[in-house]
């Protein structure tokens, strides 16, 4: 395959958190390896993670930050597509404010257009739509709001993992909680690691490590390392790259129920939930009915009394089970499942192609 050009269109920023750009990274280094060559376009954002698409190497267009309409940003990711005069076999979309009218402005300049979503709130137009997310009724979720052609990644199969997590090793039951792995995401707008820490404070429950993992950037940082001088065995890491480290091994993990909740999965950590944006809310529900969570519901109101019951109150024999099934769930290889698939859709358009182009000549 002769090197071609694969657009993300993606943001970043410290209200939308980095979520949506990570996993972007994740789907990116796996098709660079394919051969292709990768261009991120993205809003120039307060608070972005712009340096770490240009530290793993990818040719970045920004968009200067000036309006925040669906128009403006559409005019201005069509001017960078068609400088590439189309050699551009897909478009990979992450955003939930677009939909339909936005992909439909792209379809021109691109064969195929790549949605990932969590939501399945809007209808689109694309030809492959990602959703790695577990839901009671997932395979049915984006029916009506995808064109019958679009081929469709749905569930935990898909799911992107960093690299560096995908080297674990069997995990063998626990008879006590002795490490914990706390991590809310980079900013954590809503406190929960405060509230965690206060509920281990008051629990009296004593661990031989805890690990607590906050953005570089997190605006509770003073208050938590204050907190985190009465509790023993507690250590606070900002901005590390070291998360996989980190959180192997550990007895219990706390968290969001967002990419991190798949991570702890894979690696077979019971995890205790709390809901920190709206796009969590389901996966968070059904993950915990199959077992394999135990979710607290919205963050905002999970009190520290909500965490000091849950510390008190578990059992060995329920996070053992918990770990079980969460390490038979993902295994690991969502990335190239991903990246195979896209490659399967462009080369057969290229054949097809080739067959138009051969039929003409005659």
């Amino acid at each position: 395959m002769n090197k071609k050009c694969i657009f993300f269109r993606v943001d970043s920023s410290d209200i939308l958190g980095f979520g949506h750009l990570n996993r972007c990274l994740i789907l990116a280094k796996t098709l660079q390896k394919k051969g292709f060559e990768i261009h991120f376009i993205c809003k120039n954002l307060k608070g972005n993670l712009i340096s770490k698409i240009k530290i793993c190497g990818f040719t970045i267009h920004k968009i200067k930050n000036s309006k925040n309409t669906i128009e403006y940003d559409y005019q201005n990711t069509k001017k960078i597509l068609k400088k590439f005069n189309w050699n551009i076999p897909c478009i990979i979309i992450d955003n939930y404010h677009w939909g339909k009218k936005y992909e439909e402005g792209l379809r021109p300049l691109t064969k195929n257009i790549f949605v990932i979503d969590d939501l399945a709130d809007r209808k689109h137009d694309c030809d492959i739509l990602l959703d790695q997310n577990l839901y009671v009724n997932f395979k049915k979720r984006y029916k009506g709001l995808v064109p019958n052609k679009c081929i469709k990644l749905l569930g935990p199969k898909y799911v992107l993992l960093r690299k560096e997590f995908l080297v674990r090793k069997k995990r063998k039951h626990t008879s006590k909680i002795k490490k914990i792995f706390i991590s809310f995401g980079g900013q954590d707008c809503s406190d929960q690691s405060i509230k965690v820490l206060k509920a281990i404070k008051k629990s009296k429950l004593k661990y031989d490590k805890i690990n607590l993992v906050i953005g570089k950037y997190n605006k509770f940082l003073n208050k938590l390392k204050l907190i985190s001088k009465e509790i023993d065995n507690i250590e606070i890491f900002s901005g590390t790259n070291n998360i996989s480290g980190l959180m192997e091994n550990s007895d219990l993990g706390i968290g969001a129920s967002g990419s991190m909740m798949w991570e702890r999965a894979y690696l077979g950590i019971p995890s205790l939930v709390s809901i920190i944006a709206k796009n969590q809310k389901l996966a968070a529900e059904s993950m915990e009915k199959i077992g394999c969570v135990k979710n607290l519901g919205l963050a905002k109101n999970v009190s520290v009394k909500d965490y000091v019951k849950y510390f008190i109150n578990m059992k060995i024999s329920d996070l053992n089970k918990m770990s079980e099934r969460n390490y038979k769930l993902i295994d690991g290889k969502g990335a190239e499942r991903i990246s195979q698939k896209m490659i399967m859709i462009i080369k057969e358009q290229e054949n097809k192609e080739n067959l138009v182009s051969r039929e003409e000549k005659c």
